[in-house]
């Protein structure tokens, strides 16, 4: 099926600019807004085309999520608002800083899974944070590691990686841990082979894998056993991804988002 087409620029989203790969939203969570980015909802945004998220909905849409998933998880799981990471890599030391401040506040280390949206490139992909609440570091296979999920794999994710173990580094600097940074550089980083999109409904589909992640009773197995690296994949192939729910949940984003522009477009 022939792709629509996809932002191909080399630089990470500037959240501030008017680009049309570039995000703007208004800040309705009581997570830290990035001091400096445009919150508002454009007047402009191509409203055509609601497979392509902006941050401000994507965030929104996470929010209202967890408010449906039983208290256990809430306890054993996390998320980072869209656009810590990429302040992180791209903000000053004093901005870094407020993002690693902000980062500890959710308690990674206590907890199983933390979920990471990564908007870089025009491109929304998934990091996920595994086990970190290990503390048994004497083998790196039993450890904590990382799965980035990328709905486009020809987007070359394997870029991101040197982004990503600085982002590591800095939380576990911050937290004060005892791990080497040996021990830090040796944490895995996974990528499983996952469906891959069709358009530019990337971040429908990290949506989508974190409501997996939440809501599988296939994915709750494998990661109750850890057995992250020989059958995550696999589930995908294996029918954990249903065409048809997919594109429920994706008509559910989409409905969603109707509901929260209009409510916006009347408050103006």
């Amino acid at each position: 099926m022939p792709r629509r087409r996809h932002c191909q620029s080399n630089e990470p989203i500037d959240l501030d600019g008017e680009d049309e790969c570039k995000s703007k939203r208004s800040r309705t969570s009581s997570r830290p807004a990035v001091k400096g980015s445009n919150r508002i909802v454009s007047s402009r945004r191509d409203k055509t085309n609601q497979d392509k998220l902006d941050t401000r909905i994507f965030d929104l849409y996470m929010e209202d999520l967890w408010k449906h998933i039983e208290e256990d998880k809430k306890s054993a799981y996390a998320y980072l608002d869209s656009l810590w990471f990429n302040s992180y890599i791209n903000a000053s030391d004093e901005k870094k800083s407020k993002v690693l401040k902000w980062t500890k506040s959710l308690k990674i280390f206590s907890r199983q899974y933390v979920f990471v949206p990564i908007a870089c490139w025009g491109h929304w992909s998934l990091l996920v944070l595994c086990h970190f609440d290990e503390t048994d570091c004497s083998d790196a296979k039993k450890g904590p590691r990382m799965l980035l999920l990328d709905s486009l794999n020809q987007t070359d994710p394997t870029r991101l990686q040197s982004d990503i173990r600085r982002f590591i580094r800095g939380i576990y600097e911050t937290e004060e841990r005892e791990e080497s940074k040996h021990f830090i550089n040796k944490i895995r980083l996974e990528l499983p082979k996952v469906p891959q999109q069709n358009g530019e409904e990337c971040g429908i589909y990290v949506l989508y894998f974190i409501y997996c992640f939440l809501h599988s009773k296939k994915l709750a197995e494998v990661l109750e056993n850890k057995k992250l690296e020989e059958d995550f994949g696999k589930l995908f192939d294996d029918g954990l991804f249903d065409p048809e729910e997919f594109e429920k949940f994706r008509k559910d984003v989409h409905s969603f988002q109707v509901k929260r522009s209009t409510a916006v477009e009347d408050q103006g």
